[in-house]
């Protein structure tokens, strides 16, 4: 069965660092087991000059600054997730919501494991820079046809856009990481470099031991 962090779940839920109650827990347990029976994510990507994207965006022009260069990438669950979900709602909303946070969970964990392997590839003196998403401060989330086009996500793995410009299938994710060549651009925690500090799922800063 799958590891996913509890206290990531427990973040997307809101409980800000509160433990899972049982009930939660068990419903939690629950929906992974089924998720990981059910679903087969995908993963695409392509190294691109960074010059496709820059000028969309102020905030991500500064993010990645120091990068000519970068990785563009989609990670969906696929549609079966979305039926999972309408599933889940349809037994219980207590149940539902627990599943979107394990979702939730499930993606990033596959996006930083997807980044981890990206980072093993790049040669000596570069480095990836945190994942940006259109989203994310002011890029805004009508960049994402743009971003499937130059993945050729709909043909590839199915990933489309409603008018609105959000994902479907819902449970999806794509994502900008830049190469840059300062050291220092590395940071296990995306949430420390976005501006939004008022946003509900924030990660708390991680606090070295040494």
């Amino acid at each position: 069965m799958m590891e996913l962090d509890c206290r990531e779940i427990s973040r997307y839920l809101g409980y800000r660092g509160a433990l899972l109650s049982p009930e939660v827990a068990a419903y939690a347990d629950t929906c992974t087991s089924e998720l990981e029976r059910t679903v087969v994510p995908r993963i695409i990507g392509r190294r691109l000059s960074l010059a496709h994207l820059i000028g969309e965006s102020r905030d991500l022009a500064h993010h990645l600054r120091h990068c000519r260069e970068g990785f563009l990438y989609a990670v969906t669950l696929g549609a079966e997730t979305d039926r999972l979900l309408r599933r889940w709602s349809a037994q219980s909303m207590a149940k539902a919501a627990v599943g979107q946070a394990v979702c939730a969970v499930w993606l990033d964990q596959l996006c930083a494991d997807h980044c981890r392997e990206l980072q093993k590839g790049l040669g000596e003196g570069e480095y990836l820079t945190p994942p940006f998403s259109p989203g994310y401060g002011d890029w805004d989330l009508s960049c994402q046809g743009q971003v499937l086009a130059l993945l050729e996500a709909p043909k590839r793995i199915g990933l489309t856009i409603t008018a609105a410009g959000m994902l479907v299938p819902e449970k999806s994710i794509t994502a900008v990481v830049g190469i840059s060549h300062r050291e220092e651009e590395l940071c296990g925690q995306k949430c420390m470099r976005c501006q939004k500090k008022d946003c509900p799922f924030r990660a708390g800063e991680v606090i070295s031991k040494d």
